[in-house]
């Protein structure tokens, strides 16, 4: 029967075989499992998909999360179409009733346990392969690093697999390990078979329909009997439940008229046991469990033999009956024997220690530790194994075994005993090891070359170099008068002779005709193997320039080679070249100037060369003769650039192709320089100064060009269009203006204006520039209004904006001052604003209405920004400083100390090395810096 997780495996593999192919994951030993169970049950994957489509499931389009769901119709329709192959239906398929065919599963290990698999050794990149041997979770660990034997799981439900795969140690012991065999622990998980035996307890619900009727459920008592209403007792206890079913029918029918078909019975209710399971498992102990448990089951709850359990020789133990040995064998083998070890209450199952464990590895199908009875030995290892491989070397198998407190070496003539029917001890320990062939065949002899079928070809008795020649058949191409027969030496190299095929054909007798041995070769060459291949090149100015085969004729000349291309393209000048390569000299050119006129005209002209091996007629564009001038425009055009120059091309054409002369253009200011070029002769540039007329005519009629002319089309003097700025706030009439020259200025625009407001602050006036991205421009606009020759009365420019606030009445504090602590968190970051005090310091607004300064704050570094931009900060005289005045709407802003970050992620202050320097300076310097201080202070 199938695994249930290989099932699995089979519907996601299945169903996501497009996604593997297009994210390009290999995964050969999952993919080489899922093939093994198709191939065992005689199925190919595409009449799979192909009976999936006729039932409505197009396997290539189902979502990878979706592909468990489907599990139930796979494995239905595995089951058919292995039926079909068989020629009976899948309900005869096998003998377990359907209720139970989900509890087991023993055909094979786990997945990615299962061994013997041929998978590409992807960490190496060679091609050589492998057997993934996975004996211990080691062996796969490593396997799953290389990359080689299993890669990441495609979707979750391989991971699940992969996660519930748990390594033993000793085959038979993962169908305890993987869930091939589940508990029951509910009675509705399984169905009763009819092999389950009754006991006490037991309820079986009886139905009858049709002539007569009768509903009923009948409880197994404690003295074994059940007994139905107005009937005899009828005593159930430990009977099959099939049986019981047949006595059930039998005692009714005396009672109630029905028909066989019309009488049904169940088994309602399973009754609870409890099973003791003592010795080498991993959880011992007590278990109360469902009765429609086999002792198999029953293993599951104690989680299985452990590593050094026995699988063949456990115990199940009732009170007054004989102790029975369980083997998991011969349970794998036929499982069907599981009914025989129905439990009752109170049964102990006990599993001693393995006696006799073996490996077996190498040429095998299924290398693995195996347990063996004291009456098992070889023959009945290799059979456990599977047998061996195809590849497998069967004369000698030999053994490691331990005797005398060291490794001894034995070798079994294991081709022998098989034929003598005997056998070999094995022991405990022993490590049994199945070679592989290793020497290639070499019954052959191979024909390569000028053959219809170049292979090699089985060696028979008698068999010539002419047999190899008919089995190989020689192609039109080949040549008879001579070939090479290669014969392999005995100290690995060979030997080569010339032979004569065509001598051969016309005279099997003949002595050339040679007898062939093992690894003989005859090598059959193509007339083109002898042959110099050559070509020859056309290109430039031909319709279909490409390189041509060379003709060894040497008819083939340049009148046919220009034919050949396609012939002249229209802008074919009448001069050619032919470039010529020497074979004797191949890095030497020679270069043959061709007439092309006499070349056409006349065929046996001396141009008409014939064409050699490696030639390139290489024919020449009439525009390789022509230089190309280009005239030149730019100024007040509307789409200045260059033109290529022709004698046709005149000034007023210029003009008009580069759009017209832009509204600003002063027409009477056309300038044309030009290089005057003669003969031997420096250049000299000259320079006319045109006017044009509304047709772009210039005076005096057609002005003609030259090449390398440059036309410069100046602008009118002081031409321009408005330019506006923008005037917002406390003005009496603001909005946009149009300054009236080129040097109106400030003040000139706010008296235009009509002045200023009563609100006005004139301290915060701010003027905006956005010309050449100034920005920003710190202004006095108390000073310019007053002084008109004031540095600070700006002459406008275009796109000025000035800005006069209102007066503002407070100063803004921000930084690292106390604030946040003192005011309990009510300003924002630490910001708050305060009236304005005249004349006061920063220093006094800190001090006064924020707490002072904080623990961060770095006291040097004060500054104030002032309503109309101008930035002041912080005098330092050593241990003093003069801390700026604010204005009305000034901000104060209180620097950070830096901040350094230690590698153990602590924090320390960076040193300021300015202050330390100045405070030093300060100390030493004493009483002659409290002079200096006073004398500034005083100014």
């Amino acid at each position: 029967m199938m695994n249930k997780a290989l099932i699995a495996l089979i519907t996601l593999l299945l169903s996501t075989s497009i996604m593997v192919q297009a994210q390009k994951i290999k995964n050969p030993v999952v993919q080489q499992q899922m093939q093994n169970e198709l191939d065992k049950r005689g199925l190919q994957q595409s009449e799979v998909e192909k009976r999936l489509a006729q039932k409505g499931i197009d396997i290539n389009n189902v979502k990878p999360e979706n592909a468990a769901q489907l599990e139930g119709q796979i494995k239905a329709v595995l089951d058919e179409l292995e039926a079909e192959k068989k020629g009976k239906t899948s309900s005869n398929n096998s003998g377990i009733d359907n209720g139970q065919k989900e509890d087991i599963d023993i055909s094979e290990p786990a997945p990615f346990e299962k061994k013997n698999r041929e998978v590409k050794n992807n960490t190496k990149n060679k091609t050589e392969k492998r057997a993934v041997t996975e004996e211990t979770a080691e062996d796969i660990t490593k396997a799953i690093k290389e990359g080689d034997a299993v890669e990441v799981a495609v979707s979750e439900e391989l991971d699940d697999i992969k996660k519930t795969t748990v390594i033993a140690p000793v085959y038979g012991m993962h169908v305890f390990r993987n869930k091939s065999i589940r508990l029951f622990r509910n009675d509705d998980d399984v169905k009763a078979s009819d092999s389950y035996v009754l006991g006490t307890g037991d309820q079986l619900a009886v139905s009858i329909w049709g002539v007569a009727e009768y509903q009923g459920v009948l409880t197994i008592n404690k003295d074994g009997y059940v007994q139905p209403d107005r009937m005899p007792r009828i005593y159930l206890k430990g009977i099959t439940y099939g049986k019981a079913k047949e006595i059930l029918r039998a005692n009714f029918s005396r009672y109630y008229p029905f028909k066989a078909e019309s009488f049904a019975v169940a088994v309602n209710y399973k009754r609870t046991i409890t099973v003791n399971i003592y010795g080498e498992v991993f959880t011992p102990g007590g278990f109360s469990l469902s009765a429609i448990n086999t002792a198999f089951n029953a293993l599951v709850a104690a989680s299985g033999p452990s590593d050094v359990g026995s699988v063949r020789r456990i115990k199940l133990l009732r009170e007054g009956a004989k102790p029975r040995e369980i083997d998991v064998y011969e349970f794998m083998n036929d499982p069907s024997v599981r009914d025989k070890f129905y439990l009752e209450d109170n049964d102990i199952i006990h599993v001693p220690i393995a006696d006799r464990v073996v490996t077996i590895q190498g040429a095998i199908r299924r290398p693995y530790k195996y347990e063996l009875l004291q009456n098992e030995n070889l023959i009945k290892l290799v059979d456990f194994a599977g047998g061996l491989a195809d590849s497998a070397y069967q004369d000698i198998i030999q053994i490691k075994r331990y005797v005398n407190d060291k490794q001894v070496l034995l070798d079994v003539k294991y081709k022998d005993l098989k034929e003598s029917k005997g056998d070999f001890p094995i022991l405990a320990g022993d490590i049994v090891m199945i070679n592989s062939v290793q020497k290639a065949y070499d019954n052959y002899a191979a024909i390569s070359g000028a053959v219809d079928f170049p292979k090699s070809y089985e060696l028979s008795k008698g068999m010539k170099i002419s047999d190899l020649i008919k089995k190989g058949i020689l192609t039109k191409e080949a040549r008879t008068d001579i070939a090479f027969f290669q014969r392999a030496n005995p100290d690995g190299t060979f030997s080569y002779s010339k032979i004569n095929i065509q001598e051969i054909i016309n005279n099997p007798s003949s002595a050339t005709n040679l007898d062939l041995l093992a690894k003989d070769r005859l090598i059959v060459y193509g007339l083109d193997k002898y042959a110099d291949k050559y070509e020859i090149e056309i290109s430039g100015a031909v319709r279909n320039a490409q390189k041509y085969p060379y003709d060894p004729s040497q008819t083939l000349k340049i009148e046919d080679a220009i034919l050949l291309s396609g012939g002249l393209k229209a802008e074919a000048a009448e001069v050619a070249y032919v470039i010529r390569t020497k074979p004797e000299e191949p890095t030497s050119k020679e270069y043959i100037r061709i007439n092309l006129k006499n070349v056409l005209t006349n065929k046996q002209s001396p141009d008409n060369l014939v064409m050699k091996p490696s030639d390139q007629l290489l024919v020449l564009s009439a525009s390789t003769f022509q230089d190309v001038f280009q005239i030149k425009i730019d100024g007040a055009v509307r789409n200045p650039g260059t033109f290529q120059y022709d004698k046709t091309l005149t000034l007023k054409d210029v003009l008009t192709l580069s759009g017209g002369l832009r509204l600003d253009a002063a027409n009477n200011r056309v300038e044309v320089s030009r290089v005057v070029m003669r003969n031997n002769e420096p250049t000299r540039i000259v320079i006319a100064t045109l006017t044009v007329d509304e047709n772009f005519e210039a005076q005096g009629g057609n002005y003609k060009l030259e090449p390398f002319d440059q036309i410069s089309v100046r602008s009118t003097p002081e031409f321009a269009f408005q330019k506006t700025i923008t005037l917002n706030g406390e003005v009496r009439y603001p909005g946009t203006y149009t300054l009236t020259g080129k040097n109106e200025t400030l003040k000139s625009v706010i008296e235009r204006a009509g002045g200023l407001t009563s609100e006005a602050f004139l301290k915060g006036a701010q003027l905006y520039r956005a010309q050449d991205n100034v920005g920003f421009v710190v202004m006095d606009l108390e000073e310019a209004l007053q002084k008109g020759n004031s540095r600070y009365n700006y002459i406008m420019k275009e796109s000025d904006v000035i800005t006069i606030p209102k007066s503002k009445d407070f100063v803004t504090i921000q930084g690292a001052t106390r604030a946040q602590e003192m005011y309990n968190g009510v300003t924002t970051g630490g910001q708050i604003s305060t009236p304005y005090h005249g004349g006061r310091s920063a220093r006094f607004y800190i001090d006064k209405y924020s707490g002072g300064f904080s623990k961060d704050a770095k006291r040097s570094d004060v500054t104030v920004v002032h309503s109309n931009g101008k930035v002041t900060g912080t005098t330092n005289f050593g241990l003093f400083k003069i801390y700026p005045k604010p204005s009305k709407g000034a901000i104060i802003r209180v620097a950070y100390k830096e901040i350094e970050v230690k590698e153990n992620g602590e924090k320390k202050e960076k040193v300021d090395w300015e202050k330390l320097f100045a405070n030093t300076i300060a100390q030493a310097s004493g009483i002659l810096t409290l002079i200096l201080l006073a004398q500034q202070l005083s100014k």
